[in-house]
């Protein structure tokens, strides 16, 4: 296959599973309508940049270590079943608080979407199997340099697009209007995603 089917190949694959809705999208969705877009925009690159890590990370072979160590794949899956859980209770504790928005400050916000990212499981299955599959470890370092471009730029244009949308002035009206009854919602997939996570196999 030449590079540039090759990397036709990278984005189809990549597309579905970045626009597909999960704990990303609910992240950085709620914090565009309760925060501030500054806030939503921090979240989103934090999400692209542990994306651009993962892949990376998979593009160049060292995602065979945790095919090789069971356990330490098991320990991962728990650990970040427990993160989308504990997201998941905060939000339902503070649905009817005034101050629920997403974390304040650029920094905090940034480090938020990178951790969501981490310990997100569509995210791992995606970099784990799909991309190595897509992309086989004889291609050259230039291909596989350019598809890890290649998702960090399509991965930065959706998910900043996420962030825009919904922190427009009459979604945040909206989600103002409907927010405990929201957050208790998007609390109880984080907690479902979570627990999912954690205790399947």
């Amino acid at each position: 296959m030449n590079p540039a089917a090759t990397l036709g190949t990278v984005l189809l694959a990549y597309l579905p599973a970045a626009v597909s809705p999960g704990p990303n999208f609910v992240l950085i969705a709620h914090t565009a309508a309760a925060g501030t877009r500054k806030a939503a925009v921090a979240v989103a690159l934090g999400v692209v940049a542990a994306g651009g890590l993962l892949a990376a990370v998979a593009v160049f072979g060292l995602g065979a270590v945790l095919a090789r160590e069971p356990w330490l794949a098991t320990a991962l899956r728990v650990v970040c079943g427990a993160y989308l859980a504990w997201l998941g209770v905060k939000l339902w504790l503070r649905a009817q608080a005034p101050d629920a928005a997403p974390p304040a400050g650029r920094g905090g916000a940034f480090r938020q979407g990178v951790v969501s990212n981490l310990t997100n499981p569509k995210a791992a299955a995606f970099f784990g199997s799909v991309l190595t599959a897509a992309l086989p470890p004889t291609e050259p370092t230039a291909v596989k340099l350019a598809a890890v471009a290649l998702i960090i730029i399509a991965s930065t244009a959706w998910h900043l697009s996420v962030a825009l949308l919904f922190s427009s002035p009459a979604t945040q009206r909206w989600y103002a209007r409907a927010k405990p009854a929201l957050n208790r919602v998007v609390g109880t997939i984080l907690v479902v995603l979570g627990i999912t996570l954690a205790v399947t196999p």
